[in-house]
């Protein structure tokens, strides 16, 4: 009798865990589409890749290092853009940020090949111009493997670091580092340990790791088949009002031997601090992972308490951390060199993770970069991989759990633009238990890559977030409470949240007027736009068949302007739906078809 209860339990669990994960990705192979179609890089390339909204539609654009940007033109379509980008030959890592705080994110690219790496301003008209100019277009700074933006004096302009791994002889000059100066320009520092020092740096990442209010930097060492202490550095300017990265030499961050590749700091456990997780490449040695215990003190985590994710062994090199099944906590995916498959971890939200082997991402390599991003705006979190030749895929996230989500996009205004180092964190009911998580937006998170700067969380079956507290780099917070979910929302600096909603350039209008969604129909994302002749007060609400609000798209105070929110139909039934604008100047109702 035990026996059979023991075997319905593992059948249960089986049948739970294929419901759960069972094609939660596709494999895109839609010729058509030119991140499918074109060829993967050579094989030991080692490139990244980035998603990013280049021209501020709303849509996430993709740059595949070597040299090609893809531009998003909805419904899970791109476009190659001709841009100066394109020209940029044999770029191993990118890293965007709006170094000029001008609205438009900018690139640099890194290659070990002199004269290919450069920073390239976007010009607001979906081109790009290489800065050829001072400190920051001299070529003979120029050669690295990997690059991060990051504003470590925090005066509300990004700065960058170019690591350079001399153990590949290609490379014969240290790390560089520029100062933002804030007038478009940049100065060398030369003052920095790693600015002097000749190394095997490999991928630069910039954090807030012991959330002290001044941004850290993490250099992988890679010394490709020995182990050594990486170069992680702490920012001593809360504690003496100087800037200034001084190398750890204490505690296992500062002392740990590793052949460590990138560094991606994420609240795992959802306690409210960050902790890290590093990819080694030296085959024998497992990724680790780093448990903050407070104080700033890390612990490593054996296979004992985190599972598979600390004992399987490969020459990983990327490590990419969402919530990618939308259940509140954060799982990863690790990109392996050789012919060593991919790996999915599952994070089961008692600080250990399960690999499911069962999933499309898991594929054989080599796998370099690999980038996380709802290119398609559905709520969930897809994924792109850069491999070699054949190796490079793209993935879209179709997961039919169900779980509830948000995603926020933060623009700095006191802080950078790009608001890089600012903290959002969400607090919601799920399964009945109050639960708070906690993301930090870097441009630096993958193996020579970066995921969407956009925030996104998880929510399962809460029904609404309690409250959000965003921290802003240069001590600035703001707190909202009952925020709806299932919903995208824009965050500027000091103002309120709006969900969905996005100004669109052009002259005040002469009138008020509710434009036709589209596409119409659609399944399940579509646009509606509007026209606001005076400011004021503005509602625009969905509803169904019978009348009953579906979702309030806008509810809050509007200057004139035109406008675009998005409306997500996930979770609806096919039919006819509808959606009225309600102003000071008058009202207008619409008809839309959501087909499934």
């Amino acid at each position: 009798m035990k026996t059979s209860i023991n075997k319905a339990i593992v059948v249960l669990l089986l049948l739970v865990a294929q419901s759960v994960f069972s094609q939660t990705f596709l494999k895109v192979t839609d010729s058509s589409n030119p991140i499918v179609s074109d060829p993967g890089n050579p094989v030991s390339s080692y490139t990244g890749a980035a998603w990013i909204d280049f021209n501020n539609d709303g849509l996430l654009d993709l740059y595949a290092c070597r040299k090609v940007l893809y531009k998003n033109t909805g419904g899970g379509n791109f476009v190659k853009v001709n841009t100066a980008l394109n020209f940029a030959t044999n770029v191993l890592s990118t890293s965007w940020a709006d170094y000029n705080n001008d609205g438009f994110i900018d690139c640099y690219v890194v290659s070990t090949v002199n004269s290919s790496s450069a920073l390239y301003k976007n010009n607001g008209d979906e081109t790009f111009t290489r800065i050829t100019t001072g400190d920051i277009g001299d070529s003979a700074y120029s050669t690295g493997w990997g690059c991060t933006w990051g504003d470590y004096n925090n005066d509300g302009y990004v700065d960058l670091v170019i690591a350079a791994a001399n153990n590949f002889g290609v490379v014969n000059h240290p790390t560089r580092f520029f100062h933002n100066n804030g007038d478009g320009t940049f100065k060398k520092i030369d003052t920095t340990h790693f600015a002097l020092t000749l190394a095997p740096y490999t991928v630069p990442t910039f954090s807030d790791y012991d959330m002290d209010g001044d941004m850290d930097l993490f250099i992988g060492s890679g010394p490709a088949g020995t182990l050594a202490r990486d170069y992680n550095y702490r920012n001593l300017l809360v504690e003496t009002s100087v800037p200034y990265l001084s190398r750890l030499d204490t505690g296992i961050l500062g002392t740990d031997l590793v052949d460590g590749q990138n560094y991606s700091f994420i609240d795992y456990d959802n306690d409210g601090d960050l902790d890290a997780y590093l990819t080694n490449y030296r085959s024998g040695t497992p990724n680790h992972l780093y448990r903050n215990e407070g104080n700033g003190f890390y612990r490593k985590m054996t296979a004992a308490e985190a599972g598979v994710l600390v004992s399987d062994m490969a020459s990983s090199l990327a490590n990419v951390w969402a919530d990618f099944d939308n259940d509140g906590d954060l799982d990863c995916y690790v990109t392996n060199d050789g012919s060593v498959f991919s790996r999915y971890y599952s994070n089961n939200g008692d600080g250990s993770f399960s690999r499911i082997d069962s999933i499309a991402v898991r594929e054989p390599g080599p796998r370099y970069g690999a980038v996380a991003g709802d290119y398609d705006n559905d709520g969930d979190v897809d994924l792109f991989v850069a491999g070699a030749l054949q190796t490079k895929a793209l993935y879209q996230n179709v997961s039919s759990i169900g779980n509830k989500w948000i995603s926020v996009k933060c623009t700095g205004m006191n802080s950078n633009k790009s608001a890089i180092g600012a903290r959002v964190r969400v607090k919601a009911t799920i399964n009945g238990q109050g639960r708070w998580q906690m993301r930090e937006i870097n441009s630096q998170n993958s193996f020579n890559s970066m995921s969407m700067l956009n925030v996104h969380f998880g929510l399962g079956n809460a029904a609404t977030i309690d409250s959000m507290i965003v921290e802003w780099p240069r001590s600035s917070r703001q707190v909202f409470t009952n925020v709806s979910v299932n919903s995208k929302y824009n965050l500027i600096e000091g103002q309120n949240l709006v969900s969905g909603i996005e100004p669109l350039e052009g002259n005040i209008p002469d009138r008020f007027e509710l434009e036709q969604n589209y596409p119409n129909p659609f399944n399940p994302i579509t646009k509606i736009e509007f026209s606001l002749k005076a400011g004021g007060d503005v509602t625009l609400k969905v509803y169904d068949g019978l009348g009953r609000i579906v979702e309030t798209l806008v509810d809050q105070n509007l200057n004139a302007g035109r406008y675009s929110v998005t409306f997500n139909g996930n979770g609806l039934s096919s039919g006819i739906y509808f959606y009225k604008l309600l102003s000071e100047a008058g009202e207008s109702v619409r008809k839309m078809l959501l087909v499934k």
